[in-house]
């Protein structure tokens, strides 16, 4: 039980170095690609290619983690991401930022479902199930607190230092690399008798089997595709919005700020899963999604900003929620490939958005792609909730 503890805790170091790491760039990223001599269109299309990858490849390494070492493929995700650091600091090129980006998906995709995952199981193992959601929001919660530093932190930096404040990306993940390679301990994983495409054979289909047999584990992963449609417009053009809106490109870590500590609001509530809460909060969410998508078309500054963190809110609650029914339904034997299909379902859904918004914008005003995206999501996240309450999935707990 204490190395349990004692591992959680340098997940939890790792997990902020990495994200405060990979988020300086977050809150100047579209102005520092546009001063790569990317064109807004060209961007999208780098986004694409991050979800592209991790479309192809975070299924397949989710299942090499539930048959192997999960702790060693975290490491080799965190030297992906280093050389994405390093590419996109040397490169000037449009085919440079894809291979960058290409990295970036492979480094996502190794780490899905890995250590998390694994920790989850051992909580469950030790009888320490009512602890899964507190492990869940806390690690969101580090997460959104190093969006939150890394954001402020990289628009100073790369206002003052320009593109080398990615050497700072570098040290910060050589540093959560270090730390999990000699502090953290796995328990040894041994097949290595087994031939490695019938086990990989095998786990895929007892895996799929479960999914069969689960509804609530296969609604969790539509309302996880829905929601993707919201956060990749927000993630990709909210600063191309704001720009049009008449916002301060240089008070943009400002705004950033905001929606990372709408999100903390959000993943410190409790979440209950009993039926009669969830409806109570499925009502108050489809007001406030239905009044926030009405008033965003307003060009007023003040009724924008104010609809826009609400959408970002309810939206970031609908994922925290996801995240916790599907961790305490699916089972520990293909937790980590569960999970990896999961968001590979998610990333399959975030290319489509970022695919179709590359080609409206030739056509649309860059406000006009973003209500279509969200008008999406809230009608299919609605939906799968509606379904979800409608034939029971979400018992008491």
């Amino acid at each position: 039980m204490l190395q349990l503890h004692k591992n959680i805790k340098i997940f939890y170091l790792a997990t902020i170095l990495t994200t405060l790491a990979a988020s300086l760039p977050h809150a100047v990223l579209t102005v520092l690609l546009f001063a790569k001599g990317l064109s807004l269109t060209q961007i999208m299309l780098v986004q694409a290619t991050y979800s592209l990858v991790i479309l192809v490849s975070e299924y397949p390494s989710g299942l090499l983690a539930d048959l192997y070492s999960k702790k060693v493929l975290f490491l080799w995700a965190k030297v992906f991401l280093i050389g994405m650091f390093l590419l996109v600091w040397l490169g000037e090129s449009f085919q440079t930022m894809l291979l960058a980006w290409a990295c970036y998906g492979l480094a996502m995709a190794l780490e899905s479902g890995t250590l998390d995952a694994q920790l989850i199981n051992e909580l469950k193992h030790q009888d320490q199930s009512h602890l899964v959601a507190k492990f869940i929001s806390n690690t969101n919660r580090l997460d959104l607190i190093g969006l939150l530093l890394g954001g402020t932190i990289g628009s100073w930096l790369y206002y003052s230092l320009g593109i080398k404040f990615y050497l700072v990306s570098v040290s910060l993940t050589l540093v959560a690399f270090l730390a999990v390679r000699y502090g953290y301990l796995e328990a040894n994983t041994d097949i290595s008798q087994q031939n490695l495409k019938q086990s990989l054979v095998a786990q895929m289909v007892t895996g799929f089997s479960e999914l069969k047999h689960s509804r609530q584990l296969r609604l969790m992963i539509a309302l996880t595709i829905a929601g993707q449609f919201f956060f990749q417009a927000h993630h990709q053009l909210w600063q191309a919005l704001f720009l049009k809106q008449g916002f301060d490109k240089e008070q943009f870590y400002i705004y950033y700020v905001i929606f990372q500590l709408i999100s903390l609001g959000a993943y410190s509530l409790p979440v209950k899963l009993d039926t009669s809460t969830i409806k109570r909060w499925y009502l108050a969410s489809m007001l406030g999604l239905v009044g926030a998508s009405v008033f965003l078309a307003f060009t007023v500054k003040m009724s924008f900003l104010l609809s826009y963190l609400v959408l970002v809110f309810i939206f970031t609650l609908f994922e925290y929620f996801s995240n916790v029914l599907f961790s305490k339904t699916v089972s520990p034997t293909h937790i980590s490939s569960l999970t990896s299909l999961r968001s590979s379902c998610g990333r399959l859904a975030s290319l489509a958005s970022l695919l179709l918004s590359s080609l409206l914008l030739t056509y649309l005003s860059v406000k006009s792609v973003v209500l279509l995206n969200f008008g999406l999501a809230i009608i299919a996240s609605l939906g799968v909730i509606f379904l979800a309450l409608k034939n029971n999935t979400v018992h008491s707990k």
